[in-house]
């Protein structure tokens, strides 16, 4: 593959880019939006888009690349029509999820404490969703302010050297608990034999291929009470996937309990029963299934879509 591949996103020469065998689609590495997969320069819907549009595909896919998620495929996305829900989430993102954000990139560069840390603001600062590099800037010394970190070599330019604060180090603890930037998915589900495939080909497959870590409790090795260790585990997971087939009690309450944290939950259920299920949650949009193959498809599409 030829070296001046443009990153679509940027316009920025792409590295590492190599042709997908026997296609028209090309895996591009770019030092601004991290890696992605796409057909190339000429993909008609980003070609049409705004400078604040790409910007925020950009910090979508710097994300994935940089908490290490299977790089994303734009092409497949936009076929699917899912770009618009991924830029419009992006859109959305606050200037506290912004600034936790930005915390969690440093700590993850940091592997003991005082570690010094280099920001280009130039190539970072998809990692604080920004359109542009001053917002990065903006919010390096809203964390300076705020004793988050602490500069060790301060410049005019673009590029700083910084270190986070132990109230730094302690506000990163504080995110990973939280669950926002979790790669964990709950599962809640009967652990009726019968649906044993149902989890195996279908909701682990389809949750370990959009990038997460699937927890099913009743496949877990454990010592602690099963309450406990549910609690913990929807407490520290980013979202949930409960699929109330055979209208298990304890499905119902863990989704609420997660649902009661904020994490996003997934329903889903076989066609056969859809009509028995609680009229507290008939309002939400399940996923309706009728094969393990089928929920797998269903279910990969509904987490690349909404869990962002």
């Amino acid at each position: 593959m030829s070296p001046d591949i443009k990153c679509v996103l940027c316009g920025n020469e792409g590295r590492n880019c190599r042709n997908l065998a026997g296609t028209e689609r090309y895996h591009i590495e770019c030092d601004i939006c991290g890696r992605y997969i796409s057909s190339g320069f000429e993909d008609l819907e980003l070609k049409n888009m705004t400078i604040e549009e790409k910007a925020m595909l950009t910090a979508y896919t710097r994300e994935l690349f940089e908490y290490d998620s299977p790089e994303p495929e734009l092409d497949v996305l936009a076929e699917q029509n899912q770009l618009d829900v991924i830029i419009q989430s992006y859109k959305r993102k606050s200037i506290n999820d912004k600034l936790e954000n930005f915390i969690r990139f440093l700590a993850k560069q940091t592997d003991f404490f005082g570690k010094e840390i280099n920001i280009d603001f130039r190539k970072d600062f998809p990692i604080t969703y920004s359109k542009i590099s001053s917002e990065i800037n903006n919010i390096f010394y809203l964390c300076v302010d705020l004793g988050l970190i602490e500069i060790i070599r301060g410049s005019d330019g673009p590029e700083q050297s910084a270190k986070l604060t132990l109230q730094g180090w302690h506000k990163s603890e504080e995110i990973k608990e939280s669950g926002t930037f979790s790669k964990k998915c709950f599962v809640a589900m009967s652990c009726n034999e019968g649906l044993r495939e149902i989890y195996e080909n279908g909701i682990k497959k389809a949750i370990e291929e959009a990038g997460y870590q699937p927890v099913f409790i009743e496949r877990e090795e454990h010592n602690e009470k099963i309450c406990d260790l549910i609690i913990f585990e929807i407490r520290s997971s980013k979202f949930l996937v409960a699929d109330v087939t055979k209208q298990r009690q304890n499905v119902y309450y863990e989704a609420g309990f997660a649902h009661g944290l904020k994490r996003n939950v997934i329903w889903t259920c076989h066609s056969d029963e859809i009509g028995d299920v609680h009229f507290d949650t008939r309002q939400y949009n399940y996923i309706v299934w009728e094969t393990a193959e089928d929920l797998k498809k269903k279910l990969y599409n509904r987490i690349k879509a909404t869990i962002i």
